[in-house]
């Protein structure tokens, strides 16, 4: 298949200091590979304030039926993405002293939810707000069960509400493992943790998150959860190739997901959150980050709704999402680049274009 046309022009340098600029026409050569120009395509951005860089750029297909170019300012459902984006406002709450990270959520929990956990083996006592935030509560994620999958492919317009996540929780799977003792990543903690923010906020989990991380302040204009807002998205896809855009987004819309945004909005919003731009406290940003140990060895090196990775031996804090979203910081060049797949990507962790924006980015910092 004939490989991809660039759809948009910019201009081919932008300042990185006084001394150097990016070549982001040499970018182009590590682009072109990735998406052929009859295939659901990639929408990326790289944002440094310190390096006068905010480049957002997008190739492919965005609905197959019509063959309509993607957008490099499109929207999209960034799925587990959100989690960092409720880490952060439960922070601001544990800033503000309206909530404790080491207290027992039964004391934040709805009475309905708190039985719920009990009758499925929880103990809401001893699990605590951090456990949720760092997925050591040993709860079972509702979302890895086929059950889930099946409901959305039998009836896509099915409204999913957060009690009836919490229940899928408990009907099909069992607890695992001690509380605070391993390491087992759930999207029913971040739904219940979503609960939570609403219950001491008293407003919406959408509301909520755009008041706590200063959304307006620091021009995040295109975040929202999906129902609260009526704005046409791009076209994604599950990995067989089935279009997901209907699918209704109650799906994802409590917690451990549920976001609209944009290749720039994630970007500038990791840049300020390692900025100290979202925090009161530069030691909140510390906390988030702290590190934790088990017996035995966590899948990854996740803190509190982020997590570390490494890069030709440089260290990184990123987030992914399940419909094909991940977007990464670099402490060492002061600089966040995201990437949304229509597709997703399979073969490793980290989107495959992810590895080729470093190599960009360590080459053109080269002296």
């Amino acid at each position: 298949m004939k490989k991809f046309i660039l759809l948009f022009l910019f201009i081919p340098h932008l300042v990185l200091s006084q001394n150097k600029v990016f070549d982001f026409n040499e970018f182009d050569k590590f682009s072109e590979e990735y998406v052929n120009n009859d295939e659901p395509g990639i929408i990326y951005n790289i944002y440094s304030n310190t390096k006068n860089i905010n480049w957002s750029k997008a190739f492919g297909i965005n609905d197959v039926r019509i063959n309509d170019s993607l957008n490099k300012f499109g929207q999209f459902r960034i799925a587990s993405v959100t989690k960092t984006f409720v880490a952060a406002s439960v922070l601001r709450l544990w800033e503000e002293k309206k909530i404790l990270l080491d207290e027992s959520i039964s004391k934040y929990i709805s009475n309905e939810h708190q039985n719920i956990l009990i009758e499925g083996g929880y103990n809401p006592e001893i699990i605590t707000v951090r456990h949720l935030l760092n997925h050591s509560s040993g709860m079972y994620d509702h979302t890895n069960h086929p059950n889930f999958f099946k409901k959305i492919y039998d009836n896509p317009d099915h409204k999913w509400t957060r009690t009836e996540q919490i229940k899928s929780c408990i009907e099909w799977g069992n607890p695992i493992g001690s509380v605070g003792n391993q390491f087992k990543y759930s999207d029913t903690g971040y739904v219940i943790l979503g609960g939570i923010i609403e219950n001491i906020t008293k407003s919406s989990l959408d509301n909520a998150i755009k008041n706590l991380l200063r959304f307006e302040q620091l021009n995040i204009n295109d975040t929202w959860f999906e129902d609260e807002r009526d704005d046409k998205r791009i076209h994604q896809y599950f990995r067989n190739g089935k279009d997901a855009y209907g699918i209704d987004p109650s799906i994802d819309y409590f917690g451990g997901g549920g976001l609209i945004s944009t290749a720039e909005d994630i970007s500038r919003f990791f840049y300020l959150l390692f900025n100290n731009k979202v925090f009161n406290k530069e030691s909140t940003l510390k906390e988030m980050l702290k590190k934790y140990k088990y017996k035995s060895k966590a899948s990854m090196d996740y803190s509190l709704g982020i997590w570390e990775i490494e890069l030709n031996g440089l260290k990184f804090y990123t987030h992914s999402g399940f419909w094909g979203t991940q977007v990464v910081y670099s402490p060492k060049y002061d600089i966040s680049f995201s990437v949304n797949y229509s597709i997703g990507w399979t073969g490793s962790n980290n989107a495959p274009l992810i590895h080729k924006i470093f190599d960009f980015i360590e080459n053109q910092t080269k002296p």
